[in-house]
């Protein structure tokens, strides 16, 4: 019997770190935000994804940013929108170290909020969703990619734009 419980000890000390460590990884961020330094021009849009792919999660995000509809960001979720521009603007204001653009070809960067759900706590819809980040860097043969997503797979947008702001003014030093 003591024998069986060290073995049994030992195989969990081999398939818990390689369990934790998959359990970790995200397949979806490929870069930094420290990429953000120098990055001025940012886009908004905000979407509700119909089709999510968990394998390759990064690749759905950019098809959905670089579908035909993306040049109207303020259509569907205006409510949602006007309140992630209202915190990014103020952070503009504040800072001068951003300006928003109004398409996404003049984007250095694009801020997506994608709209997972509304909870109706108090009567009034909040909306929730994830945050991503995306570099719109066509040159030099580079691809876009996502450089920053929310902590929690679904946080209030207003929560998720106040993290973005603080990592954001944490990598241009503005802190």
């Amino acid at each position: 019997m003591r024998r069986t419980q060290k073995i049994l000890l030992f195989i969990l000390l081999i398939i818990c770190p390689a369990l934790a460590l998959a359990q970790t990884t995200d397949n979806v961020v490929a870069g930094s935000i420290n990429e953000l330094r120098n990055k001025r021009r940012v886009f908004l849009i905000v979407r509700r994804s119909s089709v999510i792919d968990a394998k390759e999660e990064a690749k759905s995000i950019l098809s959905e940013v670089y579908q035909s509809g993306a040049e109207e960001p303020r259509a569907q979720f205006a409510r949602i929108y006007n309140a992630i521009a209202g915190k990014l603007n103020k952070y503009i204001a504040e800072n001068q170290s951003i300006s928003s653009v109004r398409n996404l070809r003049d984007a250095d960067f694009i801020v997506l909020f994608n709209l997972l759900e509304y909870r109706w706590p108090l009567g009034r819809p909040y909306p929730y969703g994830e945050m991503f980040v995306i570099v719109n860097d066509h040159s030099k043969g580079r691809e876009p990619h996502v450089v920053w997503r929310t902590r929690k797979r679904s946080e209030w947008a207003e929560d998720a734009i106040k993290e973005l702001i603080n990592d954001l003014k944490a990598a241009r030093g503005e802190i």
